[in-house]
C-alpha cells in the first residue's frame, strides 16, 4: 500500500515537523487525525499515552502508535485515503491476503465482525524464537473516503483479557472536525475544488500511480494506469514545476458527459511552470455516488 512504502523512504515528517494532529481532547479522550480526513478519531484516554505519529507532507496519510499503560495493550493505526478498499470487511481482506513478515506461526486465526467492524485476530506463540504469547487483532474502519488500519497487540496474553481487545474497538468515535461542518455547506464548486488542490501535489510531483488511484472510477475503468503514465509524461512532465497557480473559474455540471447521472464541475486555472508561462489548466471533476469528489481528468491548452 502506497502509505507503507511512504513510509519506508522516510518521506513521512516526525512529530514537531508537522502540525500537531494528535493530541489529548481532555483527560477522557484522546484525539488523532491528519489534516485532509473530515474527521477527527477519539479513544479513551485513561492510561493511553501517543509514543510516534508521523503525517506525510500532504496531509492526506499517517501512522501512529499508542500505549496503554493501565492495560498493556500496544495500539497502531495507519490513516490514508480509501482507495484500495471500499468496505470494513474488503480491506480486512486485503490487508489479511496481503500477510505480514512478522507474523510468526499465527495461532487461533478468526475473521468476524464487531458490530459493523470488520477484524481478524490471531495468538502468536513466539517472535524470533522468542515466547511472547502475544495477540493480535487489526480492525478496519471506512469513514467519509478514509480508511483506518487499527491494530492492537498485547503480549503475555490470556484468553479472559480477549474484553480488552472488543473495548478498543467499540470505544473508537469519528467526530466531524468544526470546519467540515461549515464546508458540508459549499457549494459543488467549492467542493470540487478543495479535493482538486489535494490531488494537484501528487499529480505535480510525478507520483502518476498514487495520482491515478485517486481517480474517478469511471476515469479508471477507461484508462489502464500505464496509460496514465504516459500521459503524465506528455501532458504534465514537459512543463516542469509549478510557480503558481490562479483560480479561473468553476462551472457546476449537472450530469457529466460520459458519467450519465453523476455531478461534475469543471475547473480552470491560469498557471505558470518552469518551462512554460500562461498555462490554462482544466480538472473535471466528477462526484462518485458515495457522494465524494474525484478528479476525472486533466487537460492543458498545451497538449
Amino acid at each position: 500500500m502506497f502509505m507503507r512504502t511512504l513510509l519506508t523512504l522516510s518521506v513521512l515528517l516526525l512529530l514537531g515537523q508537522t502540525p500537531v494532529t494528535a493530541r489529548s481532547l481532555d483527560d477522557k479522550r484522546i484525539s488523532i487525525t491528519v489534516p485532509a480526513a473530515p474527521w477527527t478519531l477519539t479513544l479513551p484516554g485513561d492510561g493511553l499515552a501517543i509514543e510516534i505519529q508521523k503525517v506525510s507532507p500532504d496531509g492526506r496519510y499517517g501512522y501512529f502508535l499508542l500505549s496503554d499503560s493501565k492495560n498493556r495493550l500496544s495500539i497502531s493505526m495507519y490513516i490514508e485515503p480509501a482507495v484500495n478498499c471500499k468496505s470494513s470487511k474488503e480491506c480486512r481482506d486485503r490487508v489479511w491476503k496481503a500477510g505480514n513478515p512478522g507474523w510468526e506461526n499465527p495461532q487461533n486465526v478468526v475473521l468476524s465482525e464487531i458490530g459493523d467492524v470488520s477484524f481478524f485476530e490471531f495468538f502468536m506463540p513466539s517472535s524470533e524464537g522468542v515466547p511472547v504469547r502475544q495477540q493480535h487483532m487489526y480492525a478496519q474502519f471506512i469513514v467519509d473516503g478514509f480508511w483506518v488500519d487499527l491494530h492492537i497487540s498485547k503480549p503475555l496474553y490470556q484468553p479472559h483479557e480477549h474484553k480488552l481487545f472488543e473495548e478498543v474497538v467499540k470505544s473508537v468515535k469519528f467526530e466531524p472536525k468544526k470546519e467540515n461542518v461549515a464546508q458540508a455547506q459549499d457549494s459543488p464548486e467549492e467542493a470540487a475544488r478543495r479535493v482538486a488542490e489535494v490531488w494537484m501535489p501528487i499529480w505535480d510531483a510525478g507520483q502518476y500511480a498514487e495520482s491515478y488511484d485517486l481517480l474517478a472510477e469511471y476515469t479508471r475503468a477507461r484508462v489502464s494506469k500505464q496509460r496514465w503514465f504516459v500521459y503524465w509524461s506528455v501532458a504534465r512532465k514537459p512543463l516542469g514545476a509549478v510557480k503558481s497557480r490562479k483560480l479561473e473559474r468553476a462551472e457546476y455540471i449537472k450530469s457529466l458527459p460520459g458519467a450519465p447521472g453523476q455531478e461534475g464541475v469543471q475547473i480552470q486555472y491560469e498557471s505558470s511552470f518552469e518551462n512554460k508561462k500562461g498555462v490554462l489548466e482544466t480538472f473535471a471533476m466528477v462526484r462518485e455516488k458515495d457522494g465524494t469528489w474525484r478528479v476525472a481528468f486533466y487537460i492543458t491548452n498545451v497538449d
